[in-house]
């Protein structure tokens, strides 16, 4: 039985216009698909990818790859998060899975576990070229080629890194600094093992500097038809990509709120006029953030209008005192749609600016567990 009345719809149309849109670029991808898809569904998400001509993926965790495996995606898989523990190598090993490696200890140990194993267990290395997360430094790469040419159970087969300001035209020179380290880092590794793969490339990279995503570029956000130049001078690159995501929960009620009434948790909304409010049942327990309501909005009959007071478990209220004077009759059992739909859609963009966060939260929390 569903915990929640929402719906998440994901358009797999979409999903293969965006994809097809991002191998215009003529470069070989390597799609993101950790998180569950960035909420959109993983093996779904998979399948459709794999119809389209895709033949490598990035998850986060070991476990995600091994849901694709069992679901039937044979290609290549990258575990960006690494094999954190002996179970984790185990099921690398066992599914034909591609860990990160990114520290000396995590090779070390990689490298103990795997000394006696008949098969090399590729991995793919990854360098820190000014992200200052996960990576070893790219002065370190020729000792790092060393130590994996040193070890027989295991085999270089990438080398990544992930550029900081890619979606930032200001930010250009900083993205080319970055690209000129990861140059560095190839350099080395490719002394021992020359016929390594290169990534480095997200969707803003992809877009903008396709020269400079390597060969195998990891689009994440704009596969989802979510535009990472949004709001940028270069915003025009990422314009053909359509939303896959949309979201929507039932009316449950239409009730009148008269002028002085306050309204839900806290009572931090009052009537100053007559009022008609929709009570709408989505609310934080389904993604949809408590965030500062006069700003946030939803969609009915393809209008948008305005939440009211406080977003609460499963329920907001919206004021559709406008919507019932353009002569829009809003019943219980209506959909109200908190992302995409019909009309004036709400966006990923425009919820993330009126929670104060970025779109791939936004579309993580709504998907998650429902796509």
């Amino acid at each position: 039985m569903p915990v929640c009345v929402c719906r998440v719809r994901v358009n797999h149309d979409h999903l293969r216009h965006n994809l097809a849109l991002l191998q215009a670029t003529g470069k070989a991808l390597m799609p993101v698909v950790k998180a569950d898809a960035y909420g959109h569904g993983l093996t779904d998400v998979a399948a459709t990818l794999a119809a389209g001509g895709v033949d490598h993926l990035a998850v986060g965790s070991v476990a995600e790859a091994v849901r694709l495996r069992r679901s039937g995606f044979g290609a290549c898989i990258v575990a960006l998060l690494g094999a954190v523990d002996d179970e984790n190598r185990a099921a690398a090993r066992a599914w034909d899975i591609v860990p990160l490696v990114h520290d000396w200890p995590g090779l070390s140990r990689l490298a103990e576990t795997e000394a006696k194993a008949e098969k090399p267990l590729r991995v793919a290395v990854k360098c820190d070229t000014g992200m200052s997360r996960l990576g070893f430094a790219v002065e370190d790469m020729a000792r790092v080629a060393q130590a994996l040419a040193a070890c027989p159970g295991l085999r270089a087969d990438m080398l990544m890194s992930h550029l900081a300001v890619a979606d930032e035209p200001e930010e250009d020179a900083y993205t080319r600094a970055q690209a000129a380290r990861f140059g560095e880092a190839a350099r080395a590794l490719r002394a021992y093992f020359p016929q390594l793969r290169l990534s480095l490339g997200n969707t803003a990279c992809l877009l903008t500097f396709p020269d400079l995503a390597g060969d195998l570029a990891r689009p994440g956000l704009g596969l989802y038809g979510v535009n990472p130049l949004h709001g940028t001078s270069r915003a025009g690159a990422g314009a053909g990509l359509k939303p896959v995501m949309e979201v929507s929960a039932p009316v449950l009620a239409v009730r009148p709120l008269p002028a002085g009434r306050t309204l839900g948790y806290g009572r931090t909304y009052t009537a100053l006029t007559d009022r008609l409010v929709a009570v709408v049942g989505i609310g934080y327990a389904d993604g949809y953030r408590r965030g500062p309501a006069p700003a946030t909005r939803i969609c009915l009959r393809g209008v948008r209008a305005p939440v009211i007071g406080r977003v609460a478990m499963q329920m907001t209220c919206v004021d559709i005192t406008e919507l019932a004077a353009q002569g829009l009759d809003i019943r219980p059992g209506d959909e109200a749609f908190v992302l995409g739909g019909p009309g004036h859609a709400v966006t990923a963009w425009d919820l993330a600016e009126q929670w104060g966060t970025i779109p791939y939260e936004v579309i993580c929390l709504l998907g998650k567990g429902r796509a």
